[in-house]
């Protein structure tokens, strides 16, 4: 059985909690996707980023996908933002994180806990995802889960007004499983 979104777990890692993200994260949202680094390298953001967009994020998309919070473990501010977007049998994965905690590897342990969540709880088929081609740092955390190429598309994104050169990737259970990743804990 597919637990329904609004029953989605607390997960946690070794250095990180992830949560739902709540009102109080307006604010942070509007700070780290307001910033052009990172919108560019998003799919649906719009650029400039301001109080009603992180008002929409937090109505509509959050209600309708598998997305939470970063935080720093023992810590309540949003540093980023990790999901599923549900799909037929698969969801995409998708993330972003403040500048401030890029090279850390943050990106790639909350996105391994959701990962883990979407295969074993969800019972996902599979898993896409994808980064544009001028974001290598974003493929390397794909590829640090397991997932693997499966095809070079033009993408559109919002904040750019234009499709851009982008990387599709796939990945299955049994190669998440493979990897040895952390496991959430709900």
């Amino acid at each position: 059985m597919i637990p329904h979104l609004d029953s989605r777990p607390n997960l946690a890692t070794p250095r990180l909690s992830l949560r739902r993200p709540a009102e109080r994260d307006g604010e942070a949202i509007v700070s780290i996707v307001g910033d052009w680094d990172v919108a560019r390298r998003l799919a649906r953001v719009p650029h400039p980023y301001g109080p009603d967009d992180a008002r929409f994020f937090l109505e509509r998309v959050v209600p309708a996908e598998w997305v939470w919070a970063i935080t720093l473990r023992g810590e309540d501010q949003l540093i980023g933002a990790v999901g599923l977007t549900p799909e037929e049998e698969t969801a995409e994965l998708g993330y972003w994180l403040s500048p401030g905690h890029w090279g850390r590897g943050i990106a790639t342990e909350a996105a391994r806990a959701v990962v883990d969540f979407g295969f074993e709880h969800v019972g996902l088929a599979r898993l896409t995802s994808g980064y544009f081609e001028d974001n290598p740092a974003s493929g390397r955390v794909l590829t640090k889960l397991g997932f693997v190429e499966a095809g070079r598309v033009m993408r559109p994104c919002v904040a750019v007004g234009g499709e851009v050169p982008s990387v599709r990737m796939s990945l299955e259970p049994f190669s998440s499983l493979a990897r040895g990743g952390g496991r959430p804990k709900a």
